[in-house]
């Protein structure tokens, strides 16, 4: 069967029992022969036809299947494609977003300068999940120091695997409770990517409410509980003019300075996600 209607077919398939836009499951459709048939999209495109084992069949039937039952593809792959590098997941994380990708850039620009100040960057990456962010830096940058931590054992174990897959060796891992296990004047930077949704929210995708972990997703009555805490930490946490570089909810942005600023951090800066959105704020310690 021609390449481009199997996957015109699993396009449609897809869009018609999920949430998504026809292309948000055409690359979705894409992924997944390219993860059953182990190609790359040129070459699985470079053949006008593909001849599939009864095997890749299956493989490619559960896979849709699941997918109509509202599962993650990168649950059901257990992988997800995160900046450069590919990481596993399941459901004891979060699944990287891309808007958190889209911020890597300029936390290493961020970075750089506290590095070329102090000829040294000690970075956390506080409630890692999957390990994305902090073994992204940790590629990028193999100079500095880098540290993750979480609260969740399975969190811990998962960005493990993700460090050895990857295979870098300049990380340290840590089980605790956001910046409990740290001592005063730890870290030159510390980022995070908390949860940040209030828990009456009802906006939330369902796919999302069934299969991701609340408690990587809601904080409190605002969604600002464990920013607050965060940021009351790092004043302690944090080197003389470190760095905090936090994600927060779109409309949370003046919360977050006022919380800052009361906090005696300077230099506060807001940051936009690719859809021109509120996502980041930046600040340093006084």
């Amino acid at each position: 069967m021609k390449t481009t209607d199997l996957v015109k077919t699993a396009t449609k398939f897809i869009e018609l029992h999920t949430d998504q836009s026809y292309q948000e499951s055409k690359i979705e459709a894409e992924e997944i022969f390219m993860h059953v048939l182990g190609m790359s999209k040129p070459k699985m495109y470079s053949n006008s036809s593909i001849s599939m084992t009864e095997d890749e069949e299956k493989q490619i039937s559960y896979i849709l299947n699941k997918r109509k039952n509202d599962k993650p593809l990168s649950y059901i792959l257990k992988n997800h494609l995160f900046y450069k590098h590919n990481f596993y997941v399941d459901e004891g994380v979060l699944i990287p977003r891309s808007e958190t990708e889209s911020i890597i850039d300029q936390i290493l620009v961020k970075g750089d300068e506290l590095y070329k100040e102090n000829n040294r960057c000690s970075f956390l990456d506080a409630g890692c999940g999957s390990g994305c962010v902090g073994i992204t830096i940790a590629i990028e940058r193999p100079k500095w120091n880098v540290v993750l931590s979480d609260i969740s054992m399975e969190a811990i174990i998962i960005s493990k695997k993700n460090s050895q897959l990857l295979n870098q060796n300049n990380i340290k891992l840590v089980c605790g409770d956001w910046l409990k296990p740290f001592r005063a004047n730890s870290f030159d930077f510390i980022f995070s990517n908390p949860p940040y949704i209030s828990i009456s929210d009802h906006r939330v995708d369902k796919s999302v409410l069934h299969n991701e972990p609340s408690s990587a997703i809601f904080s409190g009555i605002d969604g600002l509980d464990d920013i607050k805490e965060i940021i009351k930490s790092s004043k302690k946490i944090l080197s003389d003019r470190g760095m905090l570089f936090m994600e927060n909810g779109i409309n949370q942005t003046n919360k977050i300075s006022h919380l800052l600023e009361s906090n005696e951090f300077t230099d506060i800066s807001i940051h936009l996600d690719y859809n021109n959105h509120n996502r980041f704020t930046s600040s340093r310690k006084k």
